[in-house]
């Protein structure tokens, strides 16, 4: 018995020991910034950056990816998994990848904390060396920890799509090029996950009836014809008078949904995560002042400033118009006007006085309700025409016609500088 007792002793104090050498107090690596709309915008732009959707499947296709770059990809990892936090250090043919985990609080620490190293041999990736709080691994232990690594990202579909995709993997200085083989549905799954990440169960529940409201109006019209976007609007916020609640967060998932609707995304798919795909033709597109386009500028512009600042919207309708100006359609200040418009729009609908936007939305009776009518400012203006007639973008001439467009929202009875109660 004696020895049974100091046999236990023992065992509890190597225990001790080992958790004391194995936990930390603090974390080895720094909390990123908590993953919210703008990295998923972000991810989004990275994601179309080297987009090989162009490609048919099978492709293979090279990306490469800053340090940076890759560290803001582990920080949209660590929302997947228990993790405090993630972080890479590049270096010539290898790297190493530092975790912490947060514990409850124990006597001996609340942070695991593990580093890999990782090495690429002829595009294969390896863990060489792996360390736990001040312990490190043999070799054969490392490489189990590596395997349960890989059996951790493999159990999130999202992130397995992704994982079974690379074909190679090279390491260097400050940068890591990656050969992967491209499917279409890896978009798919990835915007699954972030829907997941940034919309909140309350907000799923909001867009989902918007987008259902939305879809009873269409449905029995015939396919490819056009409704009055006051109709829609009357629809849909009246629908967020009958709901009542926060105000704020109804405008925003009402106007969320409209502009998903006209940009083709099935909420229902990616939310519910069901079809192969989260797009969907909208059977039937609305109409501001006669156009389509404007009503899809409009309800653009607006949910990318209620849900990210007007600034951002402008900047994204000003980059498009631009980019038309080189190839396309050509400059149009009307679709600017617009987008500025639907931008004015998202910021009342977040604003002080959202309750009363909202009634004023749900009772909207003609397209001048919602925004002034810019079908006579110039568009369609080539880059050499556009230069000709207004000089450089944020010249004189060119600030002389964005003031006239400020000048008549300020006159707007919805977009005006007033707070409307």
């Amino acid at each position: 018995m004696k020895k049974l007792l100091v046999a236990l002793l023992l065992g509890l104090a190597l225990g001790c020991g080992l958790l004391w050498l194995l936990l930390d107090a603090t974390p080895a690596v720094e909390a990123p910034p908590a993953f919210g709309r703008r990295d998923i915008a972000w991810l989004q732009a990275t994601l179309a950056k080297h987009d090989p959707r162009h490609a048919a499947p099978g492709t293979i296709q090279r990306l490469e990816l800053a340090t940076d770059e890759v560290n803001r990809l582990l920080n949209y990892a660590t929302v997947f998994h228990t993790l405090y936090a993630l972080e890479a250090e590049l270096y010539p043919e290898g790297a190493i990848v530092s975790a912490s985990l947060k514990l409850p609080k124990t006597p001996f620490g609340a942070y695991l904390n593990v580093s890999l190293e990782l090495l690429s041999a002829d595009g294969r990736v390896a863990v060489s060396h792996a360390q736990v709080g001040d312990v490190p691994l043999p070799g054969i232990v490392a490489r189990a920890a590596g395997r349960l690594a890989w059996w951790l990202v493999r159990r999130d579909a999202a992130l397995r799509a992704l994982a079974d995709s690379v074909r190679r993997v090279d390491f260097f200085e400050d940068r890591v090029a990656v050969d992967y083989e491209w499917q279409p549905t890896l978009v798919t799954l990835l915007q699954r996950r972030s829907a997941a990440v940034v919309v909140a169960d309350a907000d799923r529940e909001r867009l989902l009836a918007y987008a259902d409201a939305i879809t009873r109006q269409v449905r029995h019209l015939p396919q490819g014809s056009s409704i009055p976007l006051t109709r829609v609007m009357q629809t849909v916020f009246g629908l967020a008078e009958r709901r009542g609640g926060d105000a704020v967060a109804e405008n925003r998932a009402a106007i969320t949904a409209l502009a998903a609707y006209v940009g083709g995304i099935s909420l229902t798919k990616l939310i519910k995560g069901e079809g192969r795909t989260n797009r969907r033709e909208p059977p039937v597109l609305p109409k501001l002042h006669g156009r389509r386009d404007f009503a899809q500028h409009y309800l653009i512009a607006a949910a990318l400033a209620a849900n990210g600042g007007s600034r951002l919207a402008n900047a994204l309708g000003l980059a498009k118009e631009e980019d038309d100006a080189q190839r396309g359609s050509g400059f149009s200040f009307t679709d600017l006007a617009t987008d500025r418009a639907g931008a004015r729009l998202g910021e009342r609908l977040i604003g002080p006085g959202a309750a009363a936007v909202r009634r004023r939305l749900a009772g909207a009776a003609s397209d001048g309700d919602l925004m002034p009518d810019f079908s006579d400012l110039p568009e369609f203006l080539p880059a050499a025409e556009f230069a000709r007639r207004f000089g450089r973008v944020g010249g004189p001439r060119y600030r002389a016609m964005i003031e006239t467009i400020d000048r008549r929202l300020d006159a707007h009875p919805l977009l005006g500088p007033t707070v409307i109660h």
